[in-house]
């Protein structure tokens, strides 16, 4: 009794499943990996993954690996660790990873404190099968030239040919400024994230369309850069208050840390959100419901963004380099609440 409880709690091996399937058991193997040269009937192929499915098998991970020669791991580094927008894109990827059998290691290139063998041991060491990197700025720099590794850039552009999957925040940009005219703005202020960054040019972009679409001028002036925090966001809307000329009665925030600093700001300046200045976050998370007023921002779709990244990746690395690339995902819209209304009289 007590070795029949033993056989049928024990973990499935292949052999268990070939028996069933009456195949061999290096047959069983090759249609688990995946092995695309392997001439077999489909409903044999069908049949041993069913059993697969049936008998919960789990692969041994190191003989996967060897038998494959690959360790069925991805690497995605990130550059900030508390913001929602990076957490949404690792659930999006964790989830594509499991769904194909893969694992997903997360590196940490903290800006304060650079890790310079950061990728080395991610590729020497742990020998993922591919990378998901999302910034380029910090360090050490990213080099796509020094492994022979699939990659993909994830919401960011290094203005070469590289395998990348976006969001548009062109698009997005240019419909918050849309928006903030509709409600009959005419003096739009913009606090940026450093332009000489991709998301800070290319909002940067969205930002002049939407005034032009709305047959509104640029002024330079009325942009101002910060870095993305938000004791710099209050720096940066302190010197809009104080700019020559009006003062702009709408504000567009990088995202909504920047967007608390700028509420901070004209409350201490006693100045009414929305009654005299509406506020809008080009990034929307979970944190501008928190605020107060509670923020209108721009929505996109990052968990989507994880899951599209992390597919390109392992496409590549199990079918070779997709022959399209990936089309930008679009934005979910504008999340309208409490910090934009009508312009002043």
């Amino acid at each position: 009794m007590k070795r029949n409880q033993d056989a049928s709690q024990r973990r499935a091996r292949l052999a268990d499943i070939a028996e069933r399937a009456g195949v061999a058991t290096s047959t069983v193997s090759r249609i688990l990996i995946g092995e695309k040269t392997l001439s077999i009937r489909p409903e044999t192929r069908e049949r041993v993954l069913e059993l697969a499915r049936a008998l919960s098998y789990r692969p041994n991970p190191r003989a996967r690996s060897l038998q494959a020669r690959k360790s069925f791991s991805i690497g995605l580094v990130i550059p900030e660790i508390d913001n929602p927008v990076f957490g949404a894109i690792i659930r999006g990827a964790q989830r594509v990873a499991i769904e194909r059998g893969y694992s997903l290691l997360i590196a940490y290139a903290d800006k304060d404190f650079p890790d310079q063998d950061l990728y080395a041991r991610l590729v020497e060491d742990n020998q993922v099968d591919g990378l998901l990197v999302t910034t380029l700025q910090t360090a050490p720099p990213f080099d796509p030239g020094r492994w022979s590794i699939p990659y993909v850039l994830v919401n960011r552009d290094r203005g070469a040919d590289d395998p990348k999957v976006m969001v548009d925040y062109r698009h997005g940009t240019r419909d918050a400024v849309r928006y903030l005219a509709g409600l009959g703005h005419r003096r739009i202020a913009y606090v940026s994230g450093p332009l000489e960054h991709y998301t800070g040019r290319t909002r940067l972009e969205g930002y002049r369309a939407g005034l032009a679409e709305a047959g509104l001028e640029f002024d330079r002036a009325l942009v101002v850069e910060c870095d993305y925090g938000r004791a710099e966001a209050e720096s940066a809307m302190s010197q809009l208050l104080k700019s020559e000329g009006s003062a702009p009665t709408a504000v567009c925030a990088a995202n909504v840390a920047v967007s608390a600093g700028i509420l901070a700001v004209l409350a201490r300046a006693g100045i009414a959100v929305p009654q005299q200045v509406s506020v809008l976050a080009l990034l929307d998370t979970f944190v501008a419901d928190m605020l107060t007023p509670p923020v209108t921002a721009v929505s996109y779709p990052f968990i989507d963004l994880g899951r599209a990244s992390a597919s390109y990746l392992l496409d590549m690395i199990e079918l070779g380099k997709p022959s399209a690339a990936a089309p930008p995902l679009p934005r979910h819209g504008i999340t309208v609440r409490g910090s934009c209304g009508p312009a002043p009289a």
